[in-house]
């Protein structure tokens, strides 16, 4: 009788052991898969912030308004895109554009392209690349003494030109303050005319004050696009759009 049950408690206690060693075993497979799953959501959200960085800032631009533009009372659109692109760096023309604002002559990037027309109010950045990716910023006087300040940013995709990124924003300066000041409705504006589209694209103006915009819509079976073409024309304080006549 003795031996039975010193038996039957041998099994048991194996049988307890054994039970510990899974669950000890299943916890420590539970923690590998917990962490697993922090580097991997980590993974993610750094892929997400490498390759939506302009989505990100359109989420984000509209309620941020920008000082500290002019120096010893004088604005321009250097000190503008200087402003801009030292909050929103991560686009990397931006980072770009600022490595060259802070030391023109001593500027040298290969994979990039600094088209600076600080006379007419017009600047911009553009990769050598096979797709877009660029920024460009330029500003117009307005009839109450404010600036209208713009910033195009495009980044194509290898594969499906659908899946480019691209923003427009505008701000209004106003020298009293030294502000920059989001102008949403106008971003709006085009987004919305433009929607009807696959895609669109913006030219700000380098000479003149006219914006000019092109609607794409992608024929997928042909490995073609027909484009419509529009001016976002000036009229003093903002625009209005015009289909164009040249196509």
């Amino acid at each position: 009788m003795k031996i039975r049950t010193l038996v039957v408690a041998l099994a048991a206690f194996s049988f307890m052991l054994t039970a510990c060693q899974n669950k000890q075993a299943k916890q420590e497979q539970k923690d590998d898969n917990k962490k697993q799953e922090v580097v991997d959501e980590k993974t993610q959200e750094e892929e997400v912030f490498i390759e939506g960085e302009i989505e990100k800032l359109y989420h984000l631009w509209d309620s941020i308004p920008l000082s500290g533009v002019a120096v010893n009372g004088k604005t321009d659109i250097e000190r503008f895109a200087y402003v801009f692109c030292s909050k929103y760096a991560n686009f990397e023309p931006n980072q770009v554009l600022l490595d060259y604002l802070k030391d023109p002559k001593g500027f040298n990037n290969e994979d990039y392209s600094v088209d600076d027309h600080k006379n007419n109010g017009y600047i911009n950045c553009v990769g050598q690349f096979q797709i877009p990716c660029e920024m460009a910023g330029c500003y117009w006087n307005r009839n109450n003494g404010h600036k209208l300040v713009a910033f195009w940013m495009e980044k194509g995709h290898e594969i499906d030109p659908s899946f480019a990124q691209s923003l427009l924003v505008f701000y209004d300066y106003d020298p009293a303050t030294d502000k920059m000041k989001p102008e949403p409705a106008l971003t709006d504006s085009v987004h919305i005319a433009m929607n009807q589209y696959d895609d669109y694209s913006v030219v700000l103006p380098d000479e003149g004050k006219d914006i000019q915009i092109v609607g794409h819509m992608f024929d997928y079976e042909n490995d073609s696009a027909e484009n419509t073409y529009y001016i976002y024309r000036w009229n003093g304080n903002d625009f209005t759009l015009e289909k164009s006549k040249e196509e």
